[in-house]
């Protein structure tokens, strides 16, 4: 056995090595985008501390209008079981039939074989609610395609569907969560990261949204994206806001629902994060303030107002492109933080489904009020 001299240097100078490079592939991994994630969190722990005590922007409830029926309807429409099994479908927990075949999701890493799988089921869901692939759509349809963009050398795909304006399709509002996941090892093709939270309860949100309003008639044009490589960077978001802003998109507003599924203490908080209404963006924390009081939703809704998630999730590329966006998240906070974040155990059994049906809801009535949907 070894216990000193120049063999036990290079044995130690080994081990020392490995971890060092353990540490800088688990760094690289949340810092693959233009903007450093500290902590490799979702949230800046000091930022939220900082300023959990400040005054934020008075938001005015006490002259709302009665509830509008036919929203009110289509809030009633979000359907839990529906809800249940999306979530369960995508994180692994039960297999899914897609053109026939029944194929098991275990991950939604960028980069694994399973994505694609995610991604046919994306498409097979937007088919059966009327839309077409963008090529085959006339003017003025219900379309999807699969947005390709690069990351190094591979080749990545966002999922986008689009309902077009009736009135002023030029104006666009954009829907957002990331069909992505991981359980903490973003740059490997990881064989089980089930994201229940992260993000697959954003992207059953968006699902139900557009279930709800297909056929309402939208003034502006609403397009609903699925973004890939959120874990690695921001990557898809970034390509994507980088595509629109190319093609002057006149973009009106972004929302971004991510982790949207764990509330796990009393008082059923729900953050919007603007970014200290960063580009006018606050106007959309009132929008969803407001509407959460008209169909009194049970939520508590939180106007965190501050930097806190700035560049940690995919409306941080839109707000760079100086459009409003804004995420709307589960309680970032120290002790109300999903601790199954990054993780195997971040499943659909840990998640607070009653409560998540509210915030998709609260979103949708902003939905439609923002998109001018003729309700």
């Amino acid at each position: 056995m070894l216990t000193s001299g120049p063999g036990i240097a290079l044995i130690l100078l080994a081990a020392s090595a490995a971890v060092t490079l353990t540490v800088w592939f688990r760094v690289k991994a949340r810092t693959s985008g233009k903007k450093y994630r500290h902590d490799h969190c979702k949230f800046d722990r000091e930022e939220v501390r900082r300023t959990r005590l400040m005054p934020t922007p008075p938001i005015d409830t006490s002259n709302l209008p009665a509830p509008n029926p036919r929203v009110a309807a289509a809030l009633a429409s979000v359907d839990i079981t529906r809800v249940e099994t999306l979530l369960k479908q995508l994180s692994g927990v039960t297999n899914v039939t897609i053109n026939g075949q029944s194929v098991h999701i275990a991950s939604r890493n960028s980069y694994s074989k399973d994505l694609d799988h995610a991604l046919n089921l994306l498409e097979q869901l937007y088919r059966s609610m009327g839309f077409k692939p963008r090529k085959e759509a006339k003017v003025g349809e219900r379309w999807f395609e699969r947005h390709a963009y690069k990351a190094g050398r591979r080749t990545l795909y966002n999922f986008i569907a689009e309902v077009p304006g009736q009135v002023t399709p030029d104006r666009v509002l954009v829907v957002g969560s990331h069909i992505d996941s991981t359980a903490g090892w973003t740059n490997s093709a990881e064989t089980l990261a089930p994201g229940a939270d992260d993000d697959a309860s954003g992207t059953v949100a968006l699902i139900e949204i557009v279930r709800a309003i297909i056929n309402m008639k939208a003034g502006c044009t609403i397009r609903f994206c699925h973004f890939s490589g959120e874990e690695q960077g921001l990557l898809g978001s970034e390509a994507y806001a980088a595509d629109l802003a190319k093609a002057k998109a006149n973009v009106i507003g972004m929302l971004q629902l991510d982790m949207v599924g764990y509330c796990g203490l009393p008082g059923d908080r729900v953050d919007i994060h603007d970014d200290v209404d960063r580009n006018g963006s606050h106007s959309i924390v009132v929008s969803m303030v407001r509407n959460a009081a008209i169909y009194k939703l049970k939520l508590n809704v939180v106007d965190t107002h501050n930097h806190a998630v700035s560049g940690r999730s995919d409306h941080g590329p839109f707000l760079d492109k100086r459009w409003k966006a804004v995420l709307v998240s589960e309680e970032f906070t120290d002790e109300g933080f999903n601790p199954n974040y990054h993780s195997t155990r971040d499943t659909v059994d840990t998640l607070n489904l009653p409560w998540m049906v509210e915030v998709i809801r609260m979103v949708l009535a902003s939905v439609i009020e923002l998109g001018e949907v003729q309700a």
